[in-house]
């Protein structure tokens, strides 16, 4: 597994600890070598030390003038010679080293003219029957020399010999020795001195670490713990937060209490918003549920399908009304006047949704109160017109589209009160607009006057009537789907189509046009045909 996308998996509590410990433990390992290493060396510099002070104060220890007498076998006294090598053994063992010695060379034989000595008992003049490398070497050089040598007769040694010329000119070596495994048990000593103290340094640090890092994430963890339990119970008011965590609200300089307080206060408005939100919903539930029933409702102002047999068959005619919400303000009405004649309307209330609704039903109400005495078109508008603007403090306006057909002659009478202009659709199959009146919409200004006017279908002409929801039906580019789309919608129809069929091809084009784009307007169509 790759290193660092570990890492990444961990608890903030590991990501903390985890680069601690490492540093942690390289430092202590840096700080025991080095210490270690400096340790070595001054020991061996001290060691070095030593011998070379035992080495040059040998000459001072011994009797004047010693090595000008020490000139051949007999020229020392036996009881003057051990009495000198008791002295330099006490300076010896103060010293701290394990020889001292003086040699001379005579016919190539080294010979000890003084000798301080532990382990053997070495007499004036014996023989120095292997002489170490070192003693070649200065020798040859005739200077100090200070070394680590291999002794064949006294094993390694750490080792100084210096030079020494007497009054008559001869070369007279001085040498202190130490036991290289004594200098080894001394630097074994430093190195587990500075082990502990390393180990030391590094527990103690962990320790640090561990706990400095579990200060800092435990905080965060009951943070983790809070949100993951108030989510898991939909963010229940039963969760709370421990106020342990904050003691101090948010009088604090500790990141984690003021983190721990905006928790909280975080908690207690999204209860506040949940509530909110809960009113808002039993709010808009029971207004949905109202626009349900006003659609249900203003279904019921909507006429039944037609039936041709009421006009003996002369008459085809089919309608359909989609709200852009629940409850939309499009109307559309027909109903028979007498045996011959068939009052249609169509109407588009300005606004969407339950105001549009209601004004609807109002408006439908009043034409089919006012076409009960009155069956003229203009009159019937005029009279609905003066009805609503009489109260209309909202303002709200209807554009209506009446007309009466008569059945045996295919002439209609008709009035528009500021509504879409119909579309005739020949039986030939050409299409075109109607040539009709604006006129005032209606519901606005009282005591208005409409246009009454005629129009003559031929057997097998349509009358196709529409609100502005069809022609202002848009897609997601914002590109209207207008007349010129419906006009070609309704000349690529078999000119015998049957009028449902019509409605019905209109409506599933404008839908293909809009596509995903939202409903923004109530559609109505409605198609009647003269058969004659």
């Amino acid at each position: 597994m790759n290193p660092m996308a570990w890492y990444r998996k961990q608890t903030i509590h590991r990501k903390i600890f985890i680069p601690f410990f490492a540093i942690t433990l390289l430092s202590s390992s840096a700080f025991t070598l080095y210490g270690f290493t400096q340790s070595s060396r001054a020991i061996v510099n001290e060691i070095d030390k030593r011998l070379l002070i035992a080495a040059l104060t040998m000459e001072q220890l011994l009797p004047q003038n010693y090595f000008n007498r020490a000139v051949g076998p007999d020229s020392i006294d036996p009881g003057e010679f051990s009495r000198n090598t008791a002295q330099l053994n006490q300076f010896l063992k103060n010293v701290g080293a394990t020889y001292l010695y003086a040699l001379y060379k005579d016919h190539n034989t080294y010979h000890y003219l003084a000798t301080a000595d532990f382990d053997l008992e070495t007499r004036y003049w014996d023989v120095y029957q292997q002489p170490a490398p070192n003693i070649q070497v200065i020798e040859q050089n005739w200077r100090t020399y200070i070394s680590t040598t291999n002794d064949p007769e006294f094993g390694l040694l750490r080792s100084v010999v210096i030079p020494y010329t007497d009054q008559s000119g001869r070369r007279i070596i001085i040498g202190a020795d130490i036991h290289a495994y004594e200098v080894e048990a001394l630097k074994r000593r430093s190195f587990y001195h500075f082990l502990l103290m390393g180990l030391a340094s590094f527990f103690l640090s962990v320790l640090f670490s561990y706990t400095a890092s579990r200060t800092i994430t435990l905080p965060l963890t009951r943070l983790s713990t809070f949100t993951r339990r108030l989510t898991e119970n939909d963010f229940s008011a039963s969760v709370r937060l421990d106020p342990s965590l904050f003691p101090d609200g948010e009088r604090t300089r500790a990141e984690t209490a003021i983190l721990a307080f905006d928790f909280d206060i975080m908690q207690r408005r999204l209860e506040a918003h949940i509530e909110q939100l809960k009113e808002t919903q039993t709010a808009r539930e029971r207004a949905e549920s109202e626009l349900r029933i006003a659609g249900q409702l203003q279904t019921t102002f909507l006429p039944p399908p037609f039936k041709p047999a009421t006009f003996l068959g002369r008459v085809e005619l089919a309608a359909m009304m989609q709200p852009a919400k629940q409850a939309g303000g499009d109307l559309y009405d027909y109903f028979p006047l007498d045996e011959t004649r068939l009052l249609f309307a169509v109407g588009d209330v300005s606004g969407k949704g339950m105001p549009a609704a209601i004004f609807m039903s109002v408006a439908v109400v009043l034409l089919r109160s006012a076409a009960k005495d009155l069956h003229d078109p203009a009159t019937i508008i005029a009279r609905v017109n003066d009805e609503l603007a009489e109260r209309n403090e909202s303002c709200t306006f209807v554009t209506l589209f009446v007309g009466i057909l008569d059945t045996r002659t295919g002439e209609v009478v008709h009035a528009n009160g500021g509504h879409n202009p119909p579309r005739l659709v020949t039986a030939p199959g050409s299409v075109a607009a109607v040539a009709v009146a604006a006129n005032m919409v209606v519901g606005v200004m009282p005591h208005h006057t409409f246009a009454r006017e005629r129009l003559l279908l031929n057997p097998g002409d349509s009358l196709l009537l529409y609100s502005d929801g069809i022609t202002e039906a848009f897609d997601h580019t914002g590109l209207l789907y207008g007349t010129g789309r419906l006009d070609k919608c309704l000349a690529g129809l078999p000119p015998s189509s049957p009028v449902a069929d019509m409605v019905r091809a209109v409506a599933t084009d404008v839908a293909s046009f809009s596509g995903s784009s939202e409903q923004a307007d109530d559609m109505t169509i409605l198609c009647l045909r003269f058969h004659g």
